[in-house]
């Protein structure tokens, strides 16, 4: 029979390893989940199309740095949890890095958004909200109920 303690650490380890699993299930335009700006607008400048490979360009940098340094954490707290004995004061800190890198993600993926919007054009933001449709829109992990009704 296992132990309490024992069963809370798999449960853990299950709730820290899901959302890579699922996004492992996901379809992918190559290497990333949706289709690039200038994959979707048809109509860009020369001007708008090198500023969206700039931004891009460098907001997936960010990204990867923050990835690779998540799992980095995710490595840890999983080394740590197959430990013997309390780890609570080593996990505990990693439970918060690996929520702040989260956060930090989020926030890079928003002001990437924002960017893209103040270069587009309003017909443009509105043919590359249409690219991903409402049907795709429900079947997209973590994405609200509200989203597949715009």
């Amino acid at each position: 029979m296992k132990t309490p303690a024992t069963l809370m650490t798999l449960l853990l380890m299950c709730a820290l390893t899901l959302p890579a699993a699922a996004q492992k299930t996901e379809k992918h335009h190559g290497n990333r989940p949706h289709p690039s700006v200038t994959e979707v607008v048809s109509d860009l400048s020369s001007r708008q199309k090198q500023s969206l490979d700039e931004l891009t360009a460098n907001s997936r940098k960010t990204m990867d740095r923050l990835r690779h340094e998540q799992k980095a954490v995710r490595d840890s707290i999983h080394r740590l949890m197959d430990q013997e004995g309390d780890q609570t004061t080593a996990l505990f800190p990693l439970f918060d890095r690996e929520a702040q890198l989260q956060a930090e993600m989020s926030r890079e993926m928003y002001a990437t958004r924002i960017k893209i919007d103040k270069i587009l054009t309003p017909e443009q933001r509105a043919e590359m909200r249409k690219a991903c449709t409402p049907k795709q829109r429900e079947h997209q992990p973590g994405k609200r109920s509200s989203d597949a009704k715009r």
